[in-house]
């Protein structure tokens, strides 16, 4: 569970704790209420748009949604979001989250780097579910966490894959690597070298798609990594716009 602290560092970090460019500000777990047998908050909806791509990441559906709230929803200035059971044991992990620093704190999972191409969000038509780091071919991936090699495989759009479980059901996963190096099973440190970069899968270019999740549930790696200069702060607030 100390891994979730990132996620107040950020936010003091940034200045800033908000999902969106507009006023829907990010989940605190005093926020949460229940309402009409549901555990979820009051959100302001000043774009329906982002509201829904909300709804979608850490609500339990659109149908208790129009239940709580009325088929008019988007209309309204106010909304109910209630969310989703991953997303509270989510948040209850990260209420009991001790502070200070500890091996299980993160690291960057590639050593130098000048910029991040795509950032954890919507992204064209899809929603993006990690964060982009661009490197040359080759260039060494390393464990950002201590943990256990879940995967090591190519896996379709993602190419070769790392896939480590570290504790308290937190995941992260390293793909279009161009060579894997550690197999299923592994016990891994952090900073232990487990692939290259590479172009492998569905892929553009050389570079790492980095992911955290909570069991399968998608979770800003920004919130994890610790503030580096080279992310430009709007990409810190950005998270789902």
């Amino acid at each position: 569970m100390r891994i979730i602290k990132f996620i107040y560092l950020i936010a003091a970090i940034m200045m800033s704790t908000m999902l969106f460019a507009g006023d829907i500000t990010s989940v605190d777990v005093e926020k949460v209420v229940e309402y009409k047998g549901f555990k979820g908050e009051w959100v302001t909806n000043n774009d329906p748009d982002k509201l829904e791509q909300f709804i979608k990441t850490y609500g339990t559906g659109f149908k208790d949604v129009i239940t709580l709230n009325g088929r008019n929803y988007r209309k309204s200035k106010s909304v109910f979001i209630p969310f989703s059971d991953v997303y509270m044991e989510y948040l209850k992990s990260r209420e009991s989250a001790p502070a200070g620093g500890s091996e299980n704190d993160f690291i960057w999972p590639i050593e130098s780097f000048d910029r991040i191409t795509s950032t954890f969000g919507r992204r064209w038509s899809a929603f993006h579910e990690g964060i982009d780091i661009p490197a040359g071919r080759g260039v060494p991936i390393f464990a950002a966490c201590n943990g256990r090699v879940a995967t090591s495989k190519f896996m379709d759009n993602f190419g070769n894959t790392v896939w480590i479980e570290h504790r308290d059901n937190l995941y992260t996963r390293y793909c279009h690597a161009s060579r894997l190096v550690v197999k299923e099973g592994d016990i891994v440190k952090k900073g232990q070298l487990i692939a290259y970069v590479g172009s492998t899968g569905n892929s553009t270019g050389n570079h790492l798609h980095f992911e955290v999740r909570y069991n399968d549930f998608p979770l800003n790696p920004l919130d994890f990594l610790p503030f580096n200069p080279n992310v430009k702060k709007a990409q810190y607030i950005k998270k789902l716009d």
